[in-house]
């Protein structure tokens, strides 16, 4: 069998003595892919927990493509750990957060509820994802997987602060996962 070029050209591909097919090609970081496409956003904020326990960040995704969270970058200038929840119920208390594309020729943004405020309320933890103490004023931190919080349809995020006394600085990395 001989896998020829189908251009009319006649030239054949190359097998080594292993069988492998010699291939060249070029790959691109999925990231890189999906933000050509305009379906990358960077959530920022700023904002102070009214007190300990106080959700201050909410996603919920309201529509039928995956979300996914890449990173999260955080600042406190205060001591804290910051508890990252799969949460439910209905929010209350949070303002829309603006967001920004990370393809600057994209307008294109996700379809979701994004909210940021000092003390959202009405929300239930359905399990902590992960969690990340801020151990120094003013230094930032970054939570940072490969396998990314993945939030299915009509799932939904909260980030609370434990201590929740001092001013938060974020930007959280949001990526439309679908092809």
């Amino acid at each position: 069998m001989k896998i020829t070029d189908g251009t009319g050209s006649g030239r054949e591909a190359e097998v080594d003595s292993e069988n492998r097919l010699k291939t060249f090609s070029i790959t691109e970081v999925e990231d890189k892919h999906i933000n050509r496409d305009g379906k990358q956003w960077s959530l920022y904020f700023t904002v102070t927990p009214t007190g300990a326990g106080d959700y201050f960040f909410y996603l919920k995704n309201t529509g039928s493509n995956e979300l996914a969270i890449s990173d999260v970058r955080i600042m406190c200038d205060s001591v804290d750990t910051i508890n990252y929840h799969f949460v439910s119920g209905t929010q209350s208390g949070g303002t829309t957060l603006d967001i920004t594309n990370r393809n600057s020729a994209s307008s294109k943004i996700p379809s979701a509820t994004i909210e940021t405020g000092a003390n959202i309320t009405g929300l239930s933890s359905e399990g902590i994802v992960f969690f990340e103490r801020i151990d120094a004023a003013n230094k930032r931190f970054k939570l940072s997987t490969s396998s990314n919080i993945i939030i299915g349809r009509g799932g939904a995020v909260g980030l609370e602060a434990v201590t929740g006394t001092g001013l938060i600085t974020c930007v959280v990395s949001l990526t439309d996962l679908s092809s």
